[in-house]
């Protein structure tokens, strides 16, 4: 046994993955530290306000950057495998002058709105602000992973900003000092901001000399799966952080809070999906444009054992500690273990469906991609409109999870036919069938 978990160490895509795994972790942890801090230095209504303006500027990205991070990471693979420079070219300048405009209209719609409600104007200014940051972050992320190396993209995208934010609240704890929504937005989009001129530079390092490339155009092309990435992306958002902003609007700010504190611990498994997605999305277009079935096939057996133990510790993790982590956010925290207990069974179910999303959007079916996404919005928004009447914010998680756990199954079922493979961890019990079988064969050939 031992033997056998040493060899699956060692192995390339073994380690690949759990690298990822665990600056997803590392990512994760800081996350968490961020928020706790963040809501001891604020008052409950305060922190309510904070995750919900947060939430709305990081769907303000999504929205911003209208599929280009999505469309750069499918395209940029196959033309890299292809070896077309020229259009590689292309579509990185197609890219940022798209996504450059779109936010601009993103960031003043996000201005207008606050305006109308009135809102302080620093904080317009550093809602705008951090939207702008994050979205460049988000594109950059994807162009670096594709291009230098995983810890560039999504280390300077969650991992190295975080560390001097948190830094930042602890100094403000120990000093006893409340601080206000919109300071602490400042404080992040600084941070982030270093951590996008790190990826400027790397990625402009790593491009080769385009000087003497004639960039070359496939408009039909890409403007049809940007539509389809965008929606795609506009509903993965909803899906992450609409949730607040209606707990927000149909409960209390402290109620928003403590629901996004419960789904940000919840998004342990989410951040699993994360780190696949991230580890998927620089390997397997690569092995699927070049035809490697074999290491393609592989690669996913061996994403699928390493999910299987993250799920089952998880869940673990979050029965038996979740009411003391709650209370690292506060005391009024910890009463909704049951919240986030039913939150983490969703996104565990989710990171055991295994990265069908990915391999469906990244390897040309991103159109049949968007109906279950959708679906899944608008199931999600129809529970949120009939439990939390009932039962509250508990009725907001029941909701979520539910339909959380049809969208993978669909998902699942979708990708078997598609693409001939099945991403989730129940993939391992068809290959452990097949090797008994494979060993039985060689048994009977051997007694003959």
């Amino acid at each position: 046994m031992i033997k056998s978990i040493v060899q699956f160490m060692r192995r390339d895509v073994t380690r690949g993955v759990a690298g990822t795994i665990l600056l997803k972790v590392g990512s994760g942890a800081l996350a968490f530290a961020l928020f706790s801090l963040a809501a001891r230095t604020m008052s409950p209504d305060g922190f309510g306000i904070f995750a919900t303006w947060l939430s709305v500027a990081q769907m303000a990205s999504v929205v911003g950057l209208v599929g280009q991070e999505s469309l750069l990471v499918r395209f940029l693979n196959e033309y890299r495998v292809a070896n077309q420079p020229d259009l590689t070219k292309g579509v990185l300048l197609s890219s940022l002058r798209i996504s450059s405009a779109a936010m601009l209209i993103a960031i003043g719609a996000i201005a207008i709105v606050a305006s109308l409600r009135g809102d302080w104007w620093l904080l317009i200014l550093a809602v705008s602000a951090y939207t702008a940051v994050n979205a460049g972050l988000m594109l950059g992320s994807q162009i670096a992973r594709s291009l230098v190396s995983i810890l560039m993209g999504e280390g300077n995208r969650e991992f190295f900003w975080r560390v001097s934010v948190v830094l930042f609240l602890i100094a403000v704890l120990t000093g006893h000092r409340q601080l206000d929504p919109a300071e602490l937005i400042v404080v992040m989009t600084i941070a982030m901001s270093i951590g996008l001129g790190a990826q400027v530079v790397a990625i402009t390092r790593a491009l080769p000399d385009f000087r003497a490339t004639a960039a070359r155009s496939e408009t039909s092309r890409w403007r049809s799966s940007a539509l389809h990435f965008w929606v795609a992306s506009i509903l993965e958002a909803a899906n992450q952080y609409f949730d607040v902003i209606l707990v927000y609007w149909m409960l209390d700010p402290a109620t928003a809070g403590i629901y996004f504190a419960a789904s940000r611990l919840a998004n342990i498994f989410a951040m699993l999906s994360a780190a696949l997605y991230s580890f998927g999305a620089r390997r397997l277009p690569s092995l699927y444009f070049s035809k490697n079935h074999q290491e393609f096939e592989r690669t996913l057996q061996l994403m699928a054992e390493v999910t299987a133990l993250c799920v089952i510790s998880g869940l673990l993790l979050i029965w038996i500690g979740g009411p003391y982590l709650l209370n690292l956010f506060g005391p009024h925290f910890a009463a909704q273990h049951w919240v986030l207990i039913v939150l983490a069974i969703g996104t565990a179910f989710q990171a055991a469906g295994g990265p069908s999303a990915a391999i469906l959007q990244l390897t040309g079916y991103e159109r049949e991609y968007v109906p279950v996404v959708a679906a899944n919005v608008a199931l999600r928004l129809v529970g949120f409109l009939v439990l939390i009447p009932w039962f509250g914010v508990l009725g907001a998680a029941i909701s979520a999870t539910v339909s959380l756990a049809l969208a993978t199954i669909a998902l699942n079922i979708l990708c078997r036919r598609r693409t001939g493979v099945d991403p989730s961890i129940l993939g391992l019990l068809r290959f452990s069938a097949s090797k008994r079988g494979n060993y039985a064969v060689r048994g009977m050939d051997s007694a003959e």
